[in-house]
């Protein structure tokens, strides 16, 4: 009887042993995974201020010609929905007189995705923005040579050659726009001096920079000039460039009159 009992309580005091081994203090061992801190509790983002930017893709340098269908200014700049071929997109470019309807040339850009327009509170799922947006009909103002022009006499010096000669001759001093509009081929193959404000640049096209030079001698005539030098618009300039007439460039680059190969004078 002794013997069971004490069987019973050798059981009893090895059930409590191990009972009291189990509720002892826990070890916390240190998570192998020590590179993610966002995962769970204080380390997740919270979605409501975190910034997704927009995807942006820079699009290859080929030669676009679009239709433009629709046209939504706002104070700075444009947005346009254009056709190529069979397809229409939105593209959006610095603020300019653009026409419906019209055939307009651009090369590259930036592909912008889910992109917020608030002057027009909608969200466009893609649109290209585009620095230069060309008119085909681009050089339409800037070669007219209306024969009503009022010219005053000419009050520089330079040597008679017979027109169309490939000899350049550099002209002393500065003429007018005016003057050079009234009877531009007085001036074809000569180099002459012009001095006014860059009111409009369009730059890197064709390897060139395209200045738009008014001096107020012919109202708000632009004279386009190229040229290697870059001039910020707004700039007064003094530039010696070749008068050339009737030349095709292509992609709306069409002049009955132009001034080519500029170079700065001041």
């Amino acid at each position: 009887m002794n013997q069971k009992f004490n069987s019973y309580f050798l059981i009893i005091t090895l059930l409590l042993s191990t009972m009291a081994c189990n509720n002892g203090p826990k070890v916390i061992t240190p998570s192998s995974d020590k590179g993610n801190t966002e995962g769970n509790g204080i380390f997740t983002p919270d979605p409501a201020t975190r910034v997704i930017p927009n995807p942006t893709t820079e699009v290859g340098n080929e030669l676009h010609k679009v239709v433009v269908e629709e046209v939504l200014p706002t104070a700075r700049y444009v947005y346009l929905r254009v056709k190529e071929d069979e397809k229409e997109f939105w593209i959006a470019t610095r603020k300019a007189e653009i026409n419906k309807g019209e055939v307009y040339f651009y090369r590259g850009g930036l592909l912008k995705t889910n992109f917020e327009s608030k002057e027009y509170n909608r969200i466009f799922d893609e649109i290209y923005l585009i620095s230069n947006l060309v008119s085909e009909d681009h050089s339409q103002h800037a070669a007219s040579t209306a024969s009503g022009s009022t010219a005053k006499k000419e009050i520089v010096v330079k040597e008679d050659i017979p027109t169309h000669t490939e000899k350049t001759v550099v002209h002393k001093g500065t003429i007018q726009i005016s003057e050079l509009v009234g009877d531009p081929k007085k001036y074809e193959g000569h180099s002459v001096q012009l001095s006014g404000t860059c009111v409009k640049v369009n730059p890197n096209i064709m390897g060139l920079n395209w200045i738009h030079l008014q001096d107020g001698s012919k109202d708000d005539f632009d004279m386009v000039i190229t040229t290697n030098t870059f001039v910020p618009e707004g700039k007064q300039i003094t530039i010696r460039a070749v008068v050339s007439l009737n030349r095709d460039f292509g992609a709306g680059y069409k002049y009955d009159l132009i001034l080519e190969n500029g170079t700065l004078v001041q």
